[in-house]
């Protein structure tokens, strides 16, 4: 008997030294033969789930932790094991009951909190990913992944702070974790500090030369900074180490039209023919192909394209874009309609002069930003800050209440958010654009909050909106994904907007985007009248600034002067798009 468990031992020993060699073919074998003699030898057990677990073969795995829990039940480490193999197996319900399990036993269950924060995280519930995150570290504090992960929570819930706090220890604890310096990166153009966010790119992309994201994020800055041949590099670069990443020709075609060749065109349909291509191929493969049915005229066919590849892109990202959906077609609204906010005036209050651009995407609000941030007055320039959009619900389900309270209170609080982003300045007449275009919704709250703002409504030919919406992909916007919530949104913005002109006419401009390019001057003058600041050559000239960065989809065509351009050219998809569009007024006019 003594004799048995020594050779077991010795057994078992040689399969360990296999599996760290990484031989696991064998250490399988000898798992398999230390079974046949105990076969509830719980440590082959729980070593041949590993193997299976790095084999892919979660099945497998979950059979032979099943089996070590007959033997050792309240084992937390196995626990978290057979947790983790319903996580990799897609059954995230089960895999949350089986690591609270785990923590039941032993609620420092390292690897179980870690993985409970990942499973949230991917469900969008970011404050109990957080908050499972924050254990993990706390009980491990030198888990760069942990902090990793906790910084991406951060990011997402908008405390770039925390955020950057995260990345750092993450990199301290692991200086050649190349994906947090890319992280960094991303949080430095959130900021708008392109220098920044180009090193920490190029710092990722020194501890890994292959890594193809870093160089699609390093050309992205490249681009909204209008260095486009460094960008055309990167993602050519991009290209080079993800051949069959058609993410990469998609935004390689934005800066260099002319790949758009018929090889190209084959090699996309391949790869969308091949069983195991990338899921974001559906996505970026549709939309290449979109774009060889419009240049050939064949509309219908274009739209079929598009359709496709934002169903796709929906369904790749839909447990975010589910609550997004819902909020935008009804938190928002009841927002609107039952918050309150007590209206009183503080003396100390330093009074913001904000101007609010609004209007749908797609209606040349970039456009009107440049012209009203380029004259000789300087004025900080905000694009898609985002703030209100993020602040305003948040600061509801905090107070678990649709008061908001004192007004002061609102602008103490948004004062010091704009301040980081270094929009508001004593030097600047406390004035600053913020081109958030949803804030139309905000209108009411607006008004009270800012008594001195300015709120320039951007019109365009609807049609050419919606088409312009469609043909490209406004990633974060989850309702421009499917064209009949971009209706709904449409008609939202026009009822929104159409009451709050009536009541207050003298707190709104309405600009119109095809007289603007048709008479620049004239209708500039008269948008800068309204903002209170002065008009000269310059806000025409904004194309030709140094300083100019864009983030938003019309990036190129700011870095040249206004041109005409006509909105005849998308009257083909007038009837393409009339189911969608029959019951709402503003379409049929």
């Amino acid at each position: 008997m003594r004799q048995n468990k020594k050779t077991l031992k010795e057994n078992f020993s040689h399969a360990v030294t296999s599996f760290k060699k990484k031989d696991y073919k064998n250490a399988e074998f000898i798992c398999y033969k230390v079974l046949s003699i105990d076969s509830n030898h719980i440590d082959s057990i729980s070593l041949l789930a590993t193997i299976f677990a790095l084999k892919k073969n979660f099945l497998k795995a979950k059979e032979f932790m099943e089996k070590a829990l007959e033997i050792q039940p309240n084992h937390p480490g196995h626990l978290c094991n057979l947790a983790t193999t319903h996580k990799e197996l897609g059954n995230l319900k089960e895999a949350v009951s089986v690591y609270e399990k785990a923590l039941k036993i032993n609620p420092d269950h390292v690897n179980s909190n870690y993985n409970l924060g990942l499973i949230f995280f991917s469900l969008r519930k970011l404050e109990i990913a957080k908050n499972y995150l924050k254990k993990t570290v706390k009980l491990q504090n030198n888990y760069a992944n942990a902090y990793l992960s906790l910084g991406n929570t951060h990011a997402d819930l908008k405390e770039t702070n925390d955020a950057m706090s995260c990345y750092k220890r993450a990199i301290e604890i692991n200086p050649k974790l190349g994906s947090a310096h890319n992280n960094i990166g991303l949080l430095y153009r959130d900021l708008n500090d392109f220098e920044n966010a180009i090193k920490s790119y190029k710092e990722s992309l020194k501890l890994n030369p292959q890594h193809a994201n870093s160089y699609h994020n390093l050309g992205v800055a490249y681009k909204e900074t209008a260095q486009f041949e460094k960008s055309i590099e990167c993602h050519q670069m991009a290209i080079k180490y993800e051949p069959e990443n058609l993410l990469h020709y998609h935004f390689l075609f934005e800066l260099k039209e002319d790949i758009l060749d018929i090889p190209i065109k084959s090699k996309i349909e391949n790869i969308l023919k091949k069983k195991n291509h990338l899921k974001i191929n559906q996505v970026y493969g549709n939309f290449l192909l979109a774009k060889y049915e419009r240049n050939a005229k064949s509309y219908e066919n274009e739209l079929s394209h598009l359709i496709k590849a934002h169903d796709n892109f929906y369904i790749l990202n839909q447990k975010k874009f589910d609550s997004s959906v819902k909020y935008f077609f009804d938190g928002v609204l009841k927002l609107r309609q039952l918050s309150r906010l007590e209206n009183n005036a503080n003396k100390s209050d330093i009074e913001l002069k904000p101007i609010f651009i609004v209007g749908v995407p797609r209606c040349g609000s970039t456009l009107v930003e440049r012209i009203i941030t380029s004259g000789n007055k300087f004025i900080p320039l905000g694009e898609e800050t985002g703030v209100l959009g993020h602040f305003l619900p948040s600061k509801l389900s905090e107070k678990k209440s649709l008061n908001f309270g004192p007004a002061s209170d609102l602008r103490k609080d948004l004062f010091s958010i704009y301040s980081k982003k270094n929009l508001v300045h004593k030097k600047y007449d406390y004035t600053f654009t913020d081109k958030s275009l949803d804030n139309f919704f905000y209108l009411e709250l607006i008004k009270d909050i800012y008594p001195k703002a300015k709120i320039v409504n951007c019109k365009r030919d609807t049609l050419a909106s919606i088409m312009s919406i469609f043909q490209n992909n406004l990633t974060v916007l989850a309702w421009t994904h499917n064209l009949d919530n971009i209706f709904k949104y449409f008609d939202n913005y026009f009822k929104i907007i159409e009451k709050f002109s009536k009541e207050y006419p003298k707190m709104i401009y309405h600009l119109d985007y095809d007289k603007l390019v048709k008479n620049p001057k004239e209708e500039s003058k008269k948008l800068m009248d309204f903002c209170d600041v002065p008009w000269d050559t310059k806000c025409l000239e904004f194309y030709k600034r140094k300083d100019l960065f864009s983030k938003t989809a019309s990036n190129i065509q700011i870095r040249q002067a206004i041109y005409k351009s006509s909105s005849d050219k998308y009257l083909p998809y007038k009837n393409l798009l009339y189911k969608y569009g029959r019951n709402y007024s503003w379409f049929n006019k």
